[in-house]
């Protein structure tokens, strides 16, 4: 038919593959140049095994979804991706219900290939991919204390800023306990440094595994250490400062059996407090506790919580 031919002429001036499938029967009745360039003529025979090797429509055939009840066109187009495993390449399929000229309903599937489009847009994806992990390598270095795998001192100096905030905020308790090795310039000067970061190594897993899960520890220098306790009073703080010089008195080091002490000052937030005057009250109870023999907790000025509450 004239028409027929009119139709043909004017798909085989488009440079991307088309068929043309019977609705009722699945029979390919039109396949353009480009199409037939790339996956063979098939006319007259069965699409799903023609070109799949399928005894059933594939699954990615949208013909139900294009027909109304009464099996005419219903007017919609579907475009969708799909990955062809006949010859390894992705295609973006546009399909749409028709009348052809002989009065038939069919099926026209419009497929571009796209497989270069999906392979740049993986690279993307894996590019950004990997630079979210080495944005995330890159913030844990920036902010963790290498050899201890605690907060370093700025970011626990910013921790400190923003949990004070958020308990004044709430009105809740914050206690800060500091601590501090004793005679670590001992230790480093008759075992050397590399022992000396054994320890450090060894006294950030012990305060890891010894505070609540909702306390926040950080190197704060050298030898010396903070630990946020949001939620805690002084008396609370006090408490888990003496839990802890105690594992700290009874841990002891696999190499040449080196025992380590600490000494621990703990303060509590008060109205007004920055985070350096909270800091500075707990270094001076710090302080007291190295002044007063080490290897003890004492707490900010005469607020000392009695022995047997610890």
């Amino acid at each position: 038919m004239m028409e027929n031919a009119l139709f043909e002429s004017h798909f085989d001036l488009i440079p991307f593959g088309i068929y043309v499938v019977d609705a009722a029967s699945y029979t390919l009745i039109y396949s353009n140049k480009a199409f037939i360039e790339r996956f063979g003529d098939h006319h007259g025979r069965i699409c799903h095994k023609a070109l799949y090797e399928n005894d059933a429509p594939c699954r990615h055939c949208r013909m139900a979804e294009l027909l109304a009840p009464d099996g005419l066109p219903n007017g919609a187009t579907q475009v969708f991706e799909h990955f062809n495993e006949a010859d390894d390449r992705w295609y973006q399929m546009q399909v749409r219900a028709m009348t052809w000229p002989d009065g038939r309903v069919v099926k026209y599937s419009i497929a571009v290939d796209i497989s270069e489009l999906k392979e740049t847009q993986n690279r993307l994806a894996e590019a950004h991919a990997e630079l979210a992990l080495k944005n995330i390598e890159l913030v844990r270095l920036s902010t963790t204390d290498l050899l201890t795998g605690l907060a370093n001192r700025q970011h626990a100096d910013a921790r400190l800023a923003e949990v004070l905030a958020r308990a004044g905020a709430q009105g809740r308790p914050l206690g800060l306990i500091m601590l501090d090795i004793d005679h670590f310039k001992a230790i480093n000067d008759r075992y050397g440094h590399l022992r000396g970061d054994t320890v450090l190594a060894a006294l950030g897993a012990l305060l890891r595994g010894g505070v609540p899960v909702d306390c926040e520890i950080g190197r704060w220098g050298g030898e010396e250490f903070v630990v946020l306790c949001p939620g805690m009073a002084l008396d609370a703080a006090f408490r888990l400062a003496e839990d802890l010089r105690r594992a700290t008195h009874a841990l002891v080091l696999e190499t040449g059996g080196l025992r380590v002490t600490c000494s621990f000052g703990v303060a509590a937030a008060r109205a007004g407090d920055t985070g350096e005057s909270l800091l500075a009250r707990a270094d001076q109870a710090l302080y007291a506790a190295k002044s007063l023999g080490r290897d003890r907790v004492e707490a900010e000025e005469a607020q000392r919580p009695s022995i047997e509450d610890a």
